[in-house]
């Protein structure tokens, strides 16, 4: 077995890390995290660690503190992924927590939409103050009501688009079972640019939120329903409109692709706004004069705010890096992660009511923290053909 060099414990992470941010303390850190369960997971030589090693039971409740980002990794010198070991050692030490994230992903998702209706009618002040974050999560799968276009968009004629390659649209799990309309979005653009699009209704969860989990079994056999769509369809470009599903995607040429196919994988998937290229907006009346963007942690590269911001150049960026949705959070500490997502929402100015992003995931989060007359919504609610 290869010996990986641990944690320098250098605290270049304890700058990126939301949660860090949040308690202000290094116990809460990646660099701490990785001190307790770096023995635990046998792969690495940490000196740091000398000969005291504790039990998961008596390290769990801090390192399951993680927001799933991925900054940690970016900032490391070493490449050392907190998340990914947090994963590991979750997949050795497993819970009953991971066990029904695992069913509510794979076997509830139809029944997401009646939770949030549910929810909705359940006062505040009869639910325990421990229940009450879930219950607003369940509500912020609810859509608040129909955001009006700010702009149809057409296609530059002058400008040339590839349309050789077809085009698939993975929607991932939140648009295939409560906000259907983002699929129906980004098929009529793409359809309007040229791209021959082809169907996949069978596509299933990109698995990135079981990684976090620890269910790496179930985010094996998701990768592999995935590529064997992908496969059937002819290898086609993967459109996506969610950073994390993006993220989670772009794994496969890693762990589950090889050669020419990894680079095909590599090449074609592509963020829906990246395939719109040439667009020219007819500014419709609800545009309003400013507006925020909350930039995903999961897009290496975030092409939507650029993009955006080209249509609608009023945009203001928010202060707070992470909204607080990422991996399973909101199952291991719910309280932590609506922290996080008010936070997020405190980071713009109080002047800003309208907030798009490019992530499922985050519209979801941050739509449960929103007061009053704030509104959340994906860029793909605010345009139209």
């Amino acid at each position: 077995m290869i010996v990986k060099r641990g944690c320098s414990q250098c605290g270049e992470c304890l700058d990126v890390c939301p949660v860090y941010r949040r308690f202000g303390r290094e116990e809460y850190s990646p660099k701490a995290k990785r001190l307790l369960m770096e023995p635990l997971s046998g792969d690495f030589a940490n000196p740091q660690a000398g000969d005291v090693e504790f039990a998961w039971e008596q390290v769990r409740e801090l390192a399951r503190l993680c927001a799933g980002c991925g900054r940690c990794r970016n900032v490391c010198a070493r490449k050392l992924s907190t998340v990914d070991l947090l994963a590991e050692v979750r997949a050795a030490n497993p819970h009953w927590t991971q066990q029904f994230w695992d069913v509510w992903i794979r076997r509830m998702g139809p029944a997401w939409l009646s939770f949030g209706y549910m929810a909705a009618v359940v006062p505040d002040w009869c639910a325990p103050e421990f229940l009450k974050p879930m219950l607003d999560t369940a509500r912020g799968l609810v859509d608040r009501g129909e955001a009006r276009p700010w702009a149809r968009l057409a296609k530059d004629p002058a400008v040339h688009v590839d349309t050789a390659r077809p085009v698939t649209l993975f929607s991932g799990c939140t648009a295939r079972n409560v906000r259907g309309k983002w699929t129906e979005k980004a098929g009529a653009l793409l359809r309007a640019w040229g791209y021959t699009l082809l169907a996949a209704p069978d596509f299933g969860c990109c698995g990135g939120t079981m990684h976090h989990a620890g269910r790496l079994d179930t985010q094996k056999q998701m990768e592999a329903h995935n590529i064997a769509v992908w496969r059937a369809l002819g290898k086609p470009r993967v459109a996506v409109f969610c950073a994390s599903c993006r993220h989670a995607l772009a794994g496969y040429a890693d762990t589950a692709l090889q050669d020419d196919e990894a680079k095909a994988w590599t090449q074609g998937l592509t963020p829906v706004s990246t395939l719109l290229v040439g667009a020219v907006p007819e500014p419709q009346t609800d545009k309003p004069a400013e507006y925020g963007y909350h930039q995903p942690c999961h897009w290496d590269a975030d092409k939507d705010s650029a993009w955006l911001k080209a249509l609608f150049p009023c945009q203001i960026q928010g202060m707070e890096p992470c909204c607080g949705m990422g991996g399973i959070l909101q199952m291991s500490d719910a309280a932590l992660s609506r922290k996080m997502a008010v936070a997020c929402l405190g980071g713009f100015p109080s002047r800003v009511q309208h907030i798009l992003t490019g992530c499922s995931g985050c519209v979801m989060q941050l739509n449960a923290a929103a007061s009053e007359g704030v509104k959340i919504s994906h860029w793909l609610d605010v345009v139209s053909v």
